[in-house]
This record gives C-alpha cells, structure tokens and sequence, in this order.
C-alpha cells in the first residue's frame, strides 16, 4: 500500500474518476451507436435482432476489458484516511 500526500491523493482520485469516465463514455457511445446503425437492418445473431445482440454483447466486453485497464493502469492501492502525518 502507498503512502501519499494530501495532494498525491486528490490527484489519484481525480484520475481514477477520469478514467472511469472515459471508459463509461466509450461504453455508451459503443451502446448507442450500434443500436443506432444496425437497427433498420433484418440481421439476425442468437436469435435477436443484430442490433441488440451487438449492443449488449459488445458493451459487456467493453465494460470488462476498460475495469481490467483501469485495475492494471491507472487504480493504485492507497488508504484515503484524513489523519495528520506527524512526521
């Protein structure tokens, strides 16, 4: 576990937050954008139409492979106590 300052610790907050978003962002646009583009079309994958099947399929790997970057990259272990350091 990780000692930081104050500082280091807002900072570290601030990146997972916009990490998170990024990947949350990725995943609707993903979403929407399938939904979007193959719905007027008479395919069909697992017996739905394409265009949920795509959507949903396609965000859920989304969703995993964004944690497994954001747990490897940008999360760190740290305690986010607002004791005083008496050092």
């Amino acid at each position: 576990m990780k000692k930081l300052s104050r500082q280091e610790k807002h900072e570290q907050c601030t990146r997972e937050i916009k990490g998170t978003l990024i990947v949350t962002l990725i995943c609707c646009i993903w979403h929407i954008s399938t939904a979007f583009l193959l719905s007027g079309k008479n395919l069909y994958f697992l017996g739905m139409p394409a265009w949920f099947s795509v959507s949903v399929l396609g965000t859920i790997i989304l969703a995993l492979a964004g944690v497994v970057y954001l747990l490897k990259f940008v999360f760190i272990d740290f305690e986010y106590d607002d004791e005083e350091e008496d050092e």
